[in-house]
């Protein structure tokens, strides 16, 4: 199996690469990005090094995918491209999350790769408020009020999937995952309180909210992504075409707690401003569980990967569980 990682140095990315490199069943994993793989994670994949290659390339241009493609006979393809900001940047959103990913499933198609897992997002639903006091679940009427351009691009990518499955036979595969917290995440502003609560204790520096800390969220970790898609990739397809990944209701005090499991004296204080719990909190990830028995790794796990990436690039020792 060769497998394209497409925006393979973001967050999502570099751990699929890494889990997949793992994979005795993967020959080969290429990276493709604008950005060259962060030194500390080539350092993490250093035992694996002969088997990953990065390449160079812009997913606005179709060319630069088939190229890839077919430079490295790849038969699975991965997109992890994303603008992860709120901000207002419609060119930028509209070459990546809507062209960029239309250019994926249209490479796949000329490349005769059949098998294409891709990112949507939990964004599709809107928020909890709109569901009441229950999980969400994949058969929900997606949001399509005025929503921001990032959750409308997602539910447009799960609309190009089903057509060119229609249309051209690809197998699929969409992830609407919740809240992904892992070190070097940066945007939106909730990604990066959840990846700063550890990062910073990590190497020993505070952490301080103004808001207290108590609003749920779902989390899950990017190894929870990547090992989901090394399973979705070994399939020759999926017997549902999105899956939800999550975790059970957690706040930032929760994560807080966990990190003083591993760093007792870690300095993280809160404020008395409530947050907003916008998106859902209340998940159901049982379709992923059934299908594939698939569950996200348990709090503590999660955060103890994260410390010891967050150490990794700071030159420190990791911290053992």
């Amino acid at each position: 199996m060769n497998v394209l990682v497409v925006g393979g140095s973001g967050q999502f990315g570099r751990k699929t690469v890494a889990r997949l490199l793992r994979d005795p069943d993967v020959s080969r994993v290429v990276s493709m990005d604008v950005a060259p793989p962060a030194p500390w994670f080539l350092r993490s994949i250093e035992e694996h090094a002969d088997k990953f290659r990065f390449a160079r390339g812009d997913i606005s241009q179709l060319e630069d995918l088939l190229d890839i493609i077919s430079r490295h006979s790849i038969d699975r393809l991965v997109n992890w491209a994303m603008v992860m900001t709120l901000d207002p940047v419609p060119r930028l959103n509209t070459k990546v999350g809507i062209l960029g990913m239309c250019n994926v499933f249209e490479a796949a198609r000329l490349s005769g790769v059949k098998r294409v897992v891709y990112a949507s997002s939990e964004t599709v639903y809107g928020s909890q408020a709109d569901y009441g006091d229950r999980d969400v679940t994949e058969d929900d009427r997606l949001y399509m009020g005025p929503g921001h351009f990032y959750a409308l691009a997602k539910r447009l990518a799960e609309i190009m999937a089903e057509e060119y499955s229609q249309v051209y036979g690809l197998e699929c595969t969409g992830l609407r995952p919740c809240i992904v917290f892992g070190h070097g995440a940066k945007e939106p502003f909730v990604v990066r309180w959840f990846s700063d609560i550890v990062s910073l204790p990590a190497v020993g520096e505070p952490m301080r909210y103004e808001i207290d800390g108590k609003s749920l969220w779902s989390l899950l970790c990017p190894d929870d992504i990547a090992e989901f898609t090394r399973l979705l990739l070994h399939a020759p397809s999926s017997p549902h075409p999105v899956y939800n990944l999550g975790g059970p209701p957690l706040s930032l005090r929760d994560v807080a707690d966990a990190v003083r499991r591993y760093i007792p004296d870690a300095q993280i204080t809160f404020g008395d401003e409530r947050g907003r719990e916008e998106l859902p909190w209340k998940v159901s990830c049982a379709r992923a569980q059934e299908d594939f028995g698939f569950s996200v790794m348990p709090l503590e796990e999660a955060v103890l990967i994260h410390i010891n990436d967050a150490r990794l690039e700071a030159g420190l020792p990791p911290i053992g569980a």
